[in-house]
């Protein structure tokens, strides 16, 4: 299987950072956006690559990327697919895969590699849960049907679902075919997603869903620093718990503590909720795989907070409370909960806000071996949902 990466377009609604350079050679946190997309590539075992681009940047992409890559230079924008269609030389009778160069993936493509390895046919599409509405309205989403997709509309006014078809397409060479029957869209381009939706109509288009964080980082300059912010923060790695001492300040009137500046923390955050506990509790273990990290302060009584890193087994737990006036930050990929040690009082900000219709939140059980022995009881006080998982 080969890869191609398409790093064209003009850049515009970037602008003004574009007017220097080409969107995808800009900085996203400590390296070249575009070297993103080459190292999911290059993870999941596609190693012979083409980059396409536009204009008159081929040679400043040579000059970082050097003589390894074969290039294609899009004279003029013209849409997606008529990118790719520069590459059918390269590709020829193989399979191939196709990233967009502003796409950014918090976690590894290997697993839809793999599976279009062992597709028999057509092509096969990542799709990435997206909950704003306004986010989706300049995606391409799919319509889903009986859990095949029957028709992908793009930038849709009322979208059909809540998933949408990032930057990665699996085809076969036949879609090369496929492009030189197109007919150019209303803005005078080749669209991606008519390609898609003639796979659609001939039965052949699959599709999986991306559990983790994925952004796009040339939809706008917000977009652009939201997935800076993403990518350096701890949700990227597998960082541990952090304690937070908290201060206070007293006097005869009594005390104030400042809980959380946003500056100080990983990431802003987006809401604030309160739950009473009666003693003997046990909320969790729950983890998040979009990026919603959650900051624990226990305002009255005391709580055990427990973290599960659940690729290395690694367990975690902090008192706070009473004794220890402390917060605890957990990067939400790792399974989490706390236990009510007295009845109790707690505050957690999260970074992202809740949505009931898409939450964003997979059980694990309360007593997995790996942290069974951190809470204080075996009978603990459970939810309907946490008694079943």
């Amino acid at each position: 299987m080969k890869g191609v990466v398409l790093a064209g377009g003009t850049g515009s609604r970037l602008d003004p950072l574009t007017r220097i350079t080409n969107k995808h050679l800009l900085p996203v946190y400590d390296k070249p956006m575009v070297m993103y997309a080459i190292d999911a590539l290059r993870g999941a075992g596609v190693t012979e690559l083409m980059l396409v681009t536009g204009g008159e940047h081929v040679d400043d992409f040579r000059r970082l990327l050097g003589d390894e890559f074969e290039y294609g230079n899009q004279e003029t924008p013209g849409g997606i697919a008529e990118a790719l269609g520069l590459a059918r030389e390269f590709i020829g009778d193989d399979r191939l895969v196709v990233m967009l160069a502003d796409n950014i993936f918090g976690g590894p493509i290997s697993e839809t590699i793999h599976n279009f390895q062992q597709q028999p046919e057509g092509a096969r599409v990542l799709l990435a849960h997206v909950r704003e509405t306004e986010h989706l309205r300049h995606l391409g989403v799919p319509r889903i049907d009986g859990g095949r997709i029957a028709d992908i509309v793009e930038k849709p006014s009322d979208p059909p679902g809540r998933l949408a078809v990032t930057g990665l397409y699996c085809y076969e060479p036949d879609v090369f075919d496929v492009i030189a029957e197109l007919e150019p869209s209303g803005r005078g381009e080749l669209e991606i997603t008519d390609v898609n939706n003639h796979y659609v109509r001939a039965g052949s288009l699959e599709y999986d869903v991306f559990e983790g964080y994925w952004g796009d980082a040339g939809e706008s300059i917000d977009a652009y620093h939201e997935v800076i912010e993403r990518v350096r923060r701890p949700h990227f790695g597998s960082e541990r718990p952090r304690p937070i001492p908290l201060l206070r300040f007293e006097d005869e009137r009594g005390w104030l503590t400042e809980i959380a500046r946003t500056g100080g923390l990983p990431k802003p955050i987006r809401q604030t909720n309160v739950s009473f506990s009666r003693q003997g509790t046990i909320r969790g273990l729950h983890y998040h795989e979009r990026g919603q990290d959650d900051l624990f302060v226990c305002l009255q009584g005391r709580a055990r907070v427990v973290a599960l890193d659940r690729e290395t087994g690694e367990a975690f737990s902090e008192d706070i409370g009473e004794d220890n006036f402390a917060a605890v930050y957990v990067p939400g990929n790792l399974a989490h909960g706390f236990e009510a040690l007295t009845d109790v009082l707690m505050l957690y900000h999260t970074t992202e806000e809740y949505d009931p219709a898409d939450p964003d939140e997979h059980q694990l059980p309360w007593n997995d071996p790996r942290v069974a022995d951190l809470w204080s009881t075996t009978s603990p006080i459970l939810s309907e949902r946490d008694s079943a998982s």
